[in-house]
């Protein structure tokens, strides 16, 4: 089962605009991407302006639906982004 680790630094005058931005991202991400089994964000204690996503997936294919239905929403994304995520990819044992 792939999953995720994605980690993004928000501008500092975009924190709490990140904030609500990517809970409701999760929340609909969940909503319509039936092969997303989790989609959790946290934020940082001590630097609020960095973000990590922790994401699981029921397979590769989902893994790909999610990446095209992030594009839909990159410009706004992207808006709030202080440099390029870092994303890390992993194989659950």
């Amino acid at each position: 089962m792939p999953s995720v680790v994605a980690t993004i630094k928000v501008k500092e005058d975009k924190v709490e605009e990140a904030r609500t931005f990517l809970k409701q991202l999760a929340a609909d991400t969940l909503a319509k991407e039936s092969g997303t089994k989790v989609y959790l964000p946290h934020q940082k204690k001590g630097d609020p302006t960095t973000f990590v996503f922790y994401e699981k997936y029921e397979s590769d294919e989902a893994l790909a639906t999610h990446g095209k239905n992030l594009a839909s929403v990159g410009k706004e994304f992207g808006a709030l982004l202080a440099g390029a995520p870092e994303i890390v990819y992993l194989e659950e044992l």
